[in-house]
């Protein structure tokens, strides 16, 4: 090679280096690392203080409050010619070296004071719950979950039997949301969010309209009206009025809690906690079921260990895992407007 074509390299080189800079591609491959990691991590945490409540241990919780990935590069070359006057081969040197730093940092915040207050303690607002109705979620889902009682009537608390009215209002509302003859309506006022219930009577079917009066019999509404707001609290003030009250995510995550497998030695000796069911009496269904064992399968859904043995929810449990994930949703609406900071994955691509 000449001493023309060595030069040509060189300054190929150089200019290569000069044009050092992050993928493009590395943004989308961490956005999803980070954002998946996250997901896993706020489930098995969930999980993790659902079985810590069954054994009587205080829920904690940890938030993921910021992610910077910063990316850092850097290149250099040198390189030098001698050309002598005699004939003799030409002198050539080159150098290169290039650089790479990528420094991960997470920071995570614990879930204390006021916050921990608002986000654990305070009831969900009714708004919230049935904003979900509104976006189609599904009626016995939200109420079996969310709702401590509507109208005076109790849902079931802890392995103990409610009125046997609750149920059957949330099965005539199942089917009334179904045949679409219901609607809800969240308004913003000064006061706050308002609640509208609507349940139409004209051009539905007759099953429907059945179902219709059944639910303003229990509820004690008043029959020749089609619209009814919800308020916060045990007993309505009139026949236009649906009184709930709503659970706080602690009690909701005790009721999970009644649903997790325990070896039957842990309940005899007081480890873990029971239901409040009488004695003689047959249990309601529990919302969750969470299994345990010495193992968790590779393909559960979510699994921690904990004391010894690992607890875990089936992947083919359906019911559970909507329950589950609806309870990792309310956490998100019952922050009830405070700001939080949101994960956050910078990527700095410097040159």
């Amino acid at each position: 090679m000449n001493s023309r074509a060595r030069f040509v390299a060189a300054m190929l080189l150089a200019l290569s280096f000069g044009c050092v800079r992050v993928p493009p591609k590395n943004v989308a491959l961490d956005r999803f690392d980070y954002g998946q990691s996250i997901a896993d991590s706020w489930k098995r945490q969930t999980l993790s203080n659902i079985v810590r409540l069954r054994y009587g241990d205080a829920p904690t919780f940890l938030e993921v409050t910021s992610v910077i990935n910063s990316y850092s590069t850097a290149g250099s070359v040198n390189g030098g010619a001698t050309v002598p006057e005699s004939p003799v081969p030409n002198s050539f040197n080159l150098g290169a070296s290039r650089s790479w730093s990528n420094s991960p940092t997470v920071t995570y915040q614990p879930l204390t004071g006021q916050k921990f207050t608002a986000n654990l303690l305070r009831p969900v607002p009714p708004a919230a719950v049935f904003q979900m109705i509104s976006a189609g979620w599904p009626i016995e889902l939200i109420l079996r979950t969310s709702l401590r009682s509507i109208n005076g009537l109790s849902n079931n608390n802890r392995g103990q039997r409610g009125d046997l009215a609750f149920d059957r209002i949330v099965e005539a509302l199942t089917r009334i949301q179904r045949s679409r003859a219901m609607s809800v309506r969240v308004e913003e006022r000064k006061e706050g969010e308002a609640v509208a219930v609507v349940l139409r009577k004209a051009a539905v079917p007759e099953q429907v309209l059945e179902d219709s009066r059944t639910v303003r019999t229990l509820l004690g509404l008043k029959d020749d009206a089609t619209e009814f707001s919800v308020t916060f609290g045990s007993i309505p003030r009139n026949d236009l009025e649906i009184a709930v009250e709503t659970r706080s995510m602690l009690e909701l995550m005790l009721e999970l809690a009644t649903g997790v497998d325990v070896p039957p030695a842990d309940l005899a000796e007081g480890r873990a906690l029971s239901g409040l069911t009488a004695p003689g009496e047959t249990p309601p269904e529990p919302l969750l079921h969470v299994r345990c064992g010495k193992s968790a399968p590779p393909d559960a859904f979510a699994a921690v260990p904990y004391r010894n043995l690992w607890f875990w929810i089936d992947d083919t449990d359906r019911a559970s895992k909507s329950k589950f994930t609806f309870l990792m949703i309310l956490f998100s609406l019952a922050e009830g407007g405070q700001t939080s900071a949101a994960p956050l994955v910078t990527i700095s691509a410097g040159k």
